[in-house]
């Protein structure tokens, strides 16, 4: 039966709002993998926030388009799945790349990033950053840095202070 044209374009606008408030963006193949496994890989990304859906590639490259994304780059000639995340832009870059050592069926082809298309490799090195979080404790580390200088340097001057006190004391007993 043949879907009605309204039910294509609600479908369309859904895509597009999801991949307008997305911030990272990736595509993956998913022939030859079982139901089963189709759902660890669901049920892993929905974990860390991430949506994973089935995108039929013409209503994908409409809903890029309505969105200003040149879609000449994307080839694909079936459906692909799409990895969203609203929280993190590596999120789903760097769960699929994990699960992709499980299921070797699994590739991924590309995504977004910045409003534009990007390759495999540079979803591959967009999965090697850290996480937000460890950013943020990377961050916390260095604006503590200064901070904790000063403390050891001021506890050492009071330490070198008390160390010459007890010799004091010790060369008067």
């Amino acid at each position: 039966m043949a879907t009605s044209k309204k039910k294509k374009e609600e479908a369309l606008s859904k895509i597009t709002s999801e991949l307008e408030k997305a911030r990272g963006v990736v595509f993956t193949e998913y022939r030859g993998m079982s139901v089963k496994d189709l759902s660890k890989v669901r049920k892993e990304l929905k974990k860390e926030k991430v949506k994973y859906q089935v995108i039929k590639v013409t209503l994908l490259k409409k809903a890029l388009e309505k969105l200003g994304i040149k879609t000449d780059s994307l080839k694909y000639n079936g459906p692909i799945a799409v990895a969203t995340s609203q929280d993190e832009e590596t999120a789903p870059a760097r769960i699929l790349k994990l699960l992709k050592k499980e299921n070797p069926k699994l590739v991924v082809d590309g995504g977004v990033f910045n409003q534009e298309l990007i390759a495999a490799d540079v979803v591959d090195r967009l999965a090697s950053l850290p996480t937000k979080q460890q950013l943020l404790g990377q961050l916390a580390s260095v604006i503590a840095g200064p901070a904790r200088g000063l403390v050891t340097v001021l506890s050492g001057n009071t330490r070198n202070l008390l160390n010459v006190l007890n010799a004091l004391a010790d060369k008067k007993k």
